[in-house]
């Protein structure tokens, strides 16, 4: 028994390296502050309109820049120390973050307001998107990506599980206290705000060993190589066009929460913390799957199957809530998420083995755009909801959209069938030439 629960738990082992542990740190700071922020802003857009649509826009401005940006970031991360770009990245996250807390407090606040600073928090945020996907490569051994790769999930889903709650959770309080529940999402803006300076104090604490940088004449030329890379690389093509897949249908019912909870599932804010805490719980569950079987963590299955559960979850997240039963979509809002993070885990280990150095910001820039992709699915979802006044059959189609999908995809790549054998393509190279081993092939 002892044995099966270290190899459970193997991939906390990793935390023993200083700088990654500093990093790690770091980010689990910085997304429970912007967690927090999006489930405050998202509360209280639908306290101001009460309309699905509504949410769609606000998470469609905030995916707008990630499109725009995350491919230029992508490129500079390749060019120039990536500590440079979240430094800057959060660092303005917080201050725009500060600006909208005391609008809220002191002003008439807007759906408007939002909006714009929905836009440029996601824009400053795309900055440094994929620059913290290349620090973590650096810090770690090769053998070890498996363990930072889902040490680095529980960052998202271990905060899932408290930050959406701390915030709404606020909300709830202050509004019961003083009756004015605007005044609380005021305050869970100005908290969500510290957890964008841990991460400014971590990175300044990090050390990044040398890395090879890209060569390219300029951004722009940069910016063209790495997409004729991902083009010629079909492997890495579709990889991407999976996690877009899953990006844009499988991941904006998170979007469309706050609509599902009050309308469908009849809660109020703290109905809509817990089913999105137990979301969090999903997550970490799924880590400690993928991580506790890291032997096949690239193989195909493994990733395909997590795509498909979860495109399964969502669908029965919209029947179960189209009959208002609340237990049983926390149940799938779970296993959503448990699915999700097995192959975000799975698709994560297998680019970042195949890539080489010099091409990782500009590969991890455009995996980026997934953060881009979920909200305006959502969008896409908020308008249909309003038009066919239902959440519930929204949220479906987006499942059956992945279904078929990745079940498509599985079909027609031979590929994503043998992605297994290109990573040991790759390791055998690898072993040949040292370091500078070279991808797939193409």
């Amino acid at each position: 028994m002892s044995s099966f629960l270290s190899r459970r738990v193997e991939f906390l082992s990793v935390l023993r390296i200083r700088d990654f542990r500093i990093y790690y740190f770091g980010m689990l700071s910085s997304v429970t502050g912007h967690l927090m922020l999006v489930a405050a802003q998202g509360w209280l857009v639908y306290d101001l309109v009460g309309v699905p649509a509504a949410l769609g826009f606000v998470a469609g401005a905030q995916a707008v820049p990630g499109l725009l940006v995350n491919l230029l970031a992508g490129a500079l991360a390749d060019r120039m120390d990536p500590r440079r770009l979240i430094l800057f990245a959060q660092a303005s996250a917080g201050v725009l973050t500060v600006l909208l807390a005391t609008v809220t407090l002191f002003g008439e606040i807007a759906v408007w307001h939002i909006l714009v600073f929905a836009f440029l928090i996601g824009t400053v945020l795309s900055i440094d998107q994929p620059a913290r996907r290349t620090v973590w490569p650096a810090l770690v051994p090769r053998d070890q990506f498996i363990h930072a790769a889902s040490l680095n999930q529980t960052v998202w889903n271990g905060t899932r599980v408290f930050a959406p709650a701390l915030a709404l959770g606020t909300i709830a309080v202050v509004d019961r206290v003083t009756g004015d529940a605007r005044l609380g999402a005021a305050i869970a803006f100005y908290a969500s705000t510290l957890g964008f300076a841990g991460i400014v104090v971590a990175v300044l604490m990090i050390k990044i060993p040398q890395i090879r940088r890209s060569t390219g004449a300029t951004v722009l030329h940069d910016i063209r190589d790495g997409l004729v890379f991902v083009v010629r690389t079909r492997v890495f093509l579709m990889l991407l066009l999976l996690t877009f897949t899953i990006g844009f249908f499988g991941l904006s019912f998170h979007q469309l929460m706050p609509a599902l909870a009050k309308d469908d599932l009849n809660v109020g804010p703290s109905g809509l913390g817990l089913i999105l805490s137990v979301g969090g719980v999903g997550g970490i569950a799924g880590i400690f799957v993928a991580a506790s079987f890291g032997a096949y963590t690239s193989r195909s299955w493994v990733m395909v199957g997590g795509a498909f559960l979860l495109g399964a979850s969502v669908l029965a997240l919209a029947v179960s809530s189209f009959f208002g039963s609340f237990a049983f979509a926390m149940v799938f809002v779970g296993l959503a998420s448990a699915f999700w993070t097995v192959f975000q885990v799975s698709t994560n280990v297998v680019l970042n083995l195949l890539v080489p150095e010099e091409f990782r910001g500009r590969v991890m820039g455009l995996r980026s755009i997934i953060w881009s992709l979920s909200p305006l699915g959502a969008l896409l979802g908020g308008v249909i909801a309003t038009w066919a006044n239902s959440t519930p059959f929204a949220i479906g189609l987006g499942g059956g959209a992945i279904l078929v999908i990745t079940l498509s995809m599985y079909v027609l790549s031979s590929d994503l069938r043998h992605v297994r054998e290109l990573v040991e393509e790759v390791d055998a190279e690898r072993a040949e030439r040292g370091a500078d081993g070279r991808p797939a092939r193409a």
